[in-house]
């Protein structure tokens, strides 16, 4: 039989349809998947880091009263039950329990310490150039198109690992890193689908994931800190901004004030009695 009357086999005409619209949902997956990495390693860092230079150190003061403000409180508290009690106040023994209570929001306020004087403190380089920021983009993008779990289900922990790898470089611009793994790396097979019904369930894959990732992308945009870029894009609310965290930390100031004077109240000496 001659080369000319070699027959191909015929594709079902959904069989194509199929493939097409399964390399359509993969090219749109691989975008989205970009954008939300890009937001969660370099969007979401820049924006907190300009924010936290903004509002930090005036969002600290708040935290830091707020816990002035609770311990008063407490303490104002414990004062009054013991007083209906009739019990002698142990200071020492008030001051003990608050502690051991109030721990958890005193580890926090040093770790938002320990966060806004790290970015203070940061210099930042000079960073790529806009040739070396394309090219960046551009090797993460073969990344993430080549390994991501969520194109190639069921490859191996060394393709996560790998991708783990790039991820880390993209986060810190690390050109070379990118491209030495762009260099080495297998780039994971597509997944195979020979029948009507695999590539009908790699479609419905598909089309679920790509849901679940512009939800999850979306809820980002919504959550901290990419919803606070509109304090540092808009200057008349960056202002509004710090007028109510001033504003807070008036009023808790002013709250915390009128629980020392229910404390020094409470422990005052009654009539008759020495002062401790």
């Amino acid at each position: 039989m001659s080369p000319e009357q070699t027959q191909v086999p015929e594709l079902h005409p959904e069989d194509q349809a199929l493939r097409e619209e399964i390399a359509r949902l993969r090219a749109s997956l691989t975008l989205l998947l970009l954008q939300k990495d890009d937001l969660l390693l370099i969007q979401n860092r820049r924006i907190e880091a300009a924010y936290l230079r903004r509002f930090g150190a005036l969002e600290l003061k708040v935290y830091e009263s707020w816990c002035d403000c609770l311990r008063a409180k407490r303490k104002a508290r414990l004062l009054r039950a013991g007083a209906n009690r009739r019990e002698r106040a142990d200071p020492e023994r008030i001051e003990r329990q608050l502690d051991e209570e109030l721990a958890e929001y005193r580890e926090k306020l040093e770790k938002r310490f320990q966060k806004v004087a790290g970015v203070m403190e940061k210099r930042e380089g000079p960073g790529l150039s806009a040739g070396g920021q394309k090219e960046l983009k551009s090797l993460f993008r073969q990344a993430v198109k080549g390994l991501h779990p969520d194109l190639h289900p069921n490859e191996s922990l060394q393709h996560a690992e790998l991708l783990d790898q790039a991820m880390r470089a993209y986060r810190s611009g690390d050109l070379n890193g990118l491209r030495a793994i762009c260099e080495t790396m297998e780039p994971a097979g597509e997944r195979a689908c020979d029948t009507l019904e695999e590539l009908r369930a790699e479609l419905r894959r598909l089309r679920m994931n790509l849901r679940t990732q512009d939800r999850e992308l979306e809820h980002l945009k919504q959550s901290y800190p990419y919803n606070a870029r509109v304090y540092l894009e808009d200057e008349e609310k960056g202002r509004g901004r710090e007028a109510e965290l001033t504003e807070q930390l008036r009023e808790l100031r002013a709250r915390t004030a009128r629980y020392e004077e229910e404390i020094a109240a409470l422990t005052a000496p009654e009539e008759g009695e020495e002062a401790p």
